[in-house]
């Protein structure tokens, strides 16, 4: 005896399952085009964008800046917002983990963020998409312009 589902491809035992088995795959891949489209609409990648011209701020004078090198920065930055007496931060922080933070204090500024190659810059690229350059030029900015968006929107500016 014959055994037809060796001899023929699996398009051909059962045209119906085949033709399922296709539209199961283009549900699959519109679900992934909507998944990917709605991930890009919701970053702030475009945050990480633009320019900063000091010409159009005073000069604040010199000021020391300390940089924290972590891979675990949103808890990092929780105990920040903690430490300093921002609880609104640090309730923000439980709900929108940061990829990094800063806190400005008249002549010393302090960023944590993750410099060194790691979880933490995964978790910067998968969560705001800035490679761990922009994501310092993001933060470094905070140390001389303290206030130039909203918490947790920074594609917006204040």
């Amino acid at each position: 005896m014959k055994n037809t589902r060796r001899d023929h491809p699996v398009a051909h035992r059962d045209g119906a399952n085949a033709v399922r088995a296709r539209a199961g795959n283009r549900t699959v891949t519109r679900f992934k085009c909507l998944a990917v489209t709605m991930l890009l609409a919701a970053s702030s990648a475009h945050g990480y964008l633009g320019t900063f011209d000091p010409d159009l701020h005073e000069y604040t004078g010199p000021q020391l800046v300390t940089f924290v090198d972590s891979n675990a920065a949103p808890l990092e930055c929780i105990g920040l917002a903690t430490e300093i007496g921002d609880v609104g931060g640090a309730v923000l922080g439980l709900f929108a983990p940061m990829a990094a933070c800063t806190h400005s204090a008249g002549v010393t500024c302090k960023i944590i963020a993750p410099i060194s190659p790691g979880a933490g810059q995964l978790i910067a690229a998968i969560g705001a998409l800035a490679g761990p350059d922009a994501l310092l030029g993001h933060e470094f900015r905070h140390c001389r312009d303290n206030d130039y968006h909203p918490p947790a929107m920074p594609f917006a500016k204040s």
